[in-house]
């Protein structure tokens, strides 16, 4: 893509007082083009592909684009320097979003909606420890269980041929594998029926559409803090009593087995609960009160199992369209494990695994995009910000950037092998984010999805028994919108000789 860079005196293409919806730093668009472009976003939303437009197909990939909707404005960045800069180096003037209030009215204020920057400090200083290598380490053996148990599942639901939903079954796992993982229980009863993806499709909606910020601004108004929250919450039980019936139906759960943990009625230590129990702030010695356990444990359940059920959905999808990828995988997976578990120790053994996991992430972000706001003036290469501005940084650009990945529409998992990934594609991987905002649990989430797939791809391989295309929700996780039709069949001796005979080819 080729863009035309002016001097910063001449930066505003269409100029500040012509009202087009889009402006670009830097790069020559029209008025009318702008608008052209702005009314382009209507069909990409209906069909799917809303951030392959943004990501691709609009003009200035290295600028700085400047977007105008019903309730706010806001800078797009799309230029992996310029995000690490909002990200990492100059973090300390970026603070989260009043959008991500929307994810606080379900899953209340743990560390990725807390926006007080004080309490998420404290916050971050209890949590760390709880996702050291040594819990992750112990905490393998849940995961494969569930995912042993996924596999039969899957196999029993598509004997004689039948078709099974991938990305259903993928939200049940990580559901299942949250709840062991985290409270050292078996997923079963009611909440085995409940799916956090209706939750997030309908809260991402009003993440992604900016409806949090004219309450915000109400609440500033009346002096009412609380206000956004509970007109939030509100509006949720009255456009979707159902889905707010679910989510108060898992957050009593929680508070059961809080209760139970607190009384001696699960006595099993081996889990997220029990550790978030025991942790002590080391700088002010607080401990979290049941309120705050249940905020993060909801967090975690939120928004960790969508993500990791996101990345593992579309693995299957791409899996099954690219078969040298799978068969190479499979070698791998007889090579290194010969048919045993897989433990936490043997993620490090096992590099083309990881690498279809990061590549999968790379063309599917299992977060789209990060919101932050400008605390004081800043400057973004040489476009002014002032304070107060709404900075987005495209995640799904970063992972497409033609300047950072060669063809990056292509799935290509040996971009990540260690011989091949460079310093710039590194930096411009942020699936979990960057900085100190980086996601607490992403070595869990990495491992716990390396340890998943590798546990089920051992038994079975998925095919697509669809060729109608599937799309990425409009949401902030960016999740399949609907079934993945697949068929489920057993992996055989043949079929694993088959697959290192494959592999071997794509090797040499």
């Amino acid at each position: 893509m080729t863009t035309t860079s002016v001097e910063p005196d001449r930066t505003l293409y269409p100029p500040r007082w012509q009202p087009a919806p889009l402006r670009w730093h830097r790069t020559r668009v029209s008025w009318w083009e702008s608008w052209k472009l702005a009314a382009q976003v209507i069909p990409r939303r209906r069909e799917g592909t809303l951030a392959d437009f943004y990501g691709s197909q609009l003009p200035g990939e290295d600028d700085i684009m400047l977007a105008r909707m019903p309730f706010q404005r806001y800078v797009m960045v799309r230029n992996p320097e310029l995000a690490r800069h909002v990200l990492v180096t100059n973090q300390d003037n970026y603070s989260k979003s009043a959008e991500y209030d929307m994810l606080a009215v379900a899953f209340g204020r743990g560390l990725v909606t807390e926006t007080n920057v004080a309490r998420w400090q404290r916050n971050r200083r209890l949590v760390q420890p709880v996702f050291g290598k040594r819990n992750i380490a112990a905490l393998a053996g849940p995961i494969t269980d569930a995912a042993r148990e996924c596999a039969q599942r899957l196999l029993r639901l598509g004997a004689d041929g039948a078709v099974v939903d991938a990305n259903a079954e993928m939200n049940r796992l990580t559901l299942d594998i949250v709840v062991r993982t985290m409270f050292g229980v078996e997923l079963a009863g009611p909440m085995e029926e409940i799916t956090f993806t209706r939750m997030l499709g309908f809260f991402g909606f009003g993440f992604v559409a900016g409806t949090a910020r004219p309450l915000h601004r109400l609440a500033e108004l009346t002096h009412r803090h609380h206000l956004p929250m509970r007109v939030m919450r509100t509006s949720a039980w009255i456009l979707a009593p159902r889905m707010m019936s679910d989510l108060r139906h898992v957050e009593r759960v929680i508070d059961r087995l809080i209760a139970d943990h607190r009384s001696g009625v699960i006595t099993r230590r081996d889990n997220l609960l029990a550790l978030l129990m025991e942790a002590v702030d080391p700088e002010t010695g607080h401990r979290y009160t049941d309120a705050e356990i249940h905020d993060e444990l909801m967090t975690f359940i939120g928004a960790g199992m969508e993500t990791t059920a996101t990345a593992l959905a579309w693995t299957w999808k791409m899996l099954a369209e690219h078969p040298e990828v799978r068969a190479r995988l499979h070698a791998e997976l007889d090579d290194v494990l010969g048919g045993r578990t897989p433990t936490a120790e043997d993620v490090d053994l096992l590099p083309w695994t990881r690498a279809v996991v990061a590549e999968t992430m790379r063309l599917y972000p299992p977060v789209v995009g990060l919101a932050r706001v400008a605390k004081g003036d800043d400057l973004l290469g040489d476009f002014p910000i002032r304070a107060g501005a709404t900075v987005i940084v495209g995640l799904h650009e970063m992972h497409h950037h033609s300047r950072v990945w060669a063809n990056p529409e292509i799935y290509d998992p040996a971009r990540y092998l260690a011989e091949h990934l460079t310093a710039a594609q590194r930096h411009a991987t942020l699936p979990f984010g960057a900085g100190k905002r980086m996601c607490v649990a992403h070595v869990f989430a990495n491992t716990e999805a390396v340890l998943a797939l590798a546990t089920i791809a051992q038994q079975l391989e998925l095919n697509s028994a669809t060729t109608d295309p599937i799309r990425p929700q409009f949401s902030f996780t960016g999740g399949p919108d609907g079934p993945i039709p697949m068929f489920a069949a057993a992996r055989t001796a043949e079929a694993a000789a088959v697959d290192d005979r494959g592999s071997t080819r794509t090797r040499s």
